[in-house]
């Protein structure tokens, strides 16, 4: 296959990166300070899933270095939740007539952003829990909580292509699986983003350290209450069912699993970057004033996070 990696940075690197290790022609576009080296050097891959280092790549750092239309088979969208309108329009000279696009992002928002400018009959959503720590030219996978699941809302998408996607990351060797509820999916990681976070970044811990906390585990709880009583009012089905069931989840498998990460939010913060707290705790907050439901915890911890970004 084809691939292009748009937004290449550090979840983006490993998909591409263990995908041309196994033989794909994959195109990494990001930012020089990280591609510059992998142009001269490779891509190197530590951590979780073994030492690699990965030279068979091809590299961009602006749009004008790519071909047109109908090059890819596939397009990855591994921008940040802020970036993602300005991608969906940078993207639409990009798809050709068999170019399908799969979205490896955190938060909500994306996929409606996303079909503004790109047909849902091309569009699927993958959702990724393993964590990644990048350095110029270098990627390292540092904890996994579950496989990655790729699946399209449209059932339109063709699922021949998302079947033989999901073979080729398995195969590359990323933990991989197709599901039929997507969407699901998509907001069961929002919520363990929402819950982890934000408070690991104003904390400066990793996720585990949480868990020690019993003020840190309450607002954990406080979190997930909200965001089903959000998901309640807005019909939107949730699996796990309860926050209850949830919040056992999170706390005795998913957290324990991933104690170790720093979050991505908390690279960002330190890097002086924004971060992508208005696709999580922030957009439980615009649900909950749309439905008319109190978000008290989640509307503190989005001010926080701001407030943090501007003290950087």
């Amino acid at each position: 296959m084809r691939i292009l990696v748009f937004g290449a940075g550090a979840i983006g690197s490993v998909l591409g990166g263990f995908l041309a290790k196994a033989g794909h022609e994959v195109t990494l576009l990001g930012r020089a300070w990280h591609l510059d080296v992998i142009r001269q050097q490779g891509l190197r891959i530590s951590g979780l899933w073994g030492e690699h280092q990965v030279t068979k790549l091809s590299v961009a750092t602006n749009l004008d270095a790519l071909p047109r239309q109908g090059t890819y088979d596939w397009v990855f969208v591994c921008v940040k939740a802020h970036q993602t309108a300005d991608a969906a329009t940078a993207l639409s000279a990009l798809i050709g007539s068999h170019t399908l696009v799969c979205a490896f992002q955190n938060g909500l928002g994306n996929y409606e952003a996303l079909t503004r400018m790109i047909d849902p009959a091309r569009l699927a959503l993958g959702r990724v829990i393993f964590g990644v720590e990048i350095a110029p030219g270098h990627v390292r996978v540092t904890v996994c909580a579950d496989e990655v699941l790729i699946g399209a809302p449209d059932p339109r998408v063709p699922r021949q292509a998302v079947s033989e996607l999901v073979s080729a990351l398995q195969e590359s060797g990323i933990p991989t699986r197709a599901t039929a509820t997507i969407l699901q999916v998509i907001w069961a990681k929002v919520l363990y983003n929402c819950a982890l976070n934000g408070l690991s970044t104003l904390l400066e811990v990793p996720y585990g350290k949480l868990l020690e906390h019993p003020q840190a585990r309450q607002m954990m709880s406080d979190i997930i209450d909200e965001a089903y009583h959000v998901a309640v009012a807005h019909q939107i089905s949730l699996d796990p069912a309860t926050a209850q069931a949830y919040r056992e989840w999170l706390f005795t498998r998913l957290i324990p699993d991933t104690a170790a990460h720093r979050s991505s939010m908390l690279q960002d913060v330190t890097a002086g970057k924004p971060t992508e707290i208005d696709a999580l705790n922030g957009a439980i907050v615009r649900l909950g004033q749309q439905a008319g439901i109190p978000t008290p915890v989640n509307a503190l911890l989005t001010r926080l996070v701001h407030t943090k970004e501007q003290f950087q």
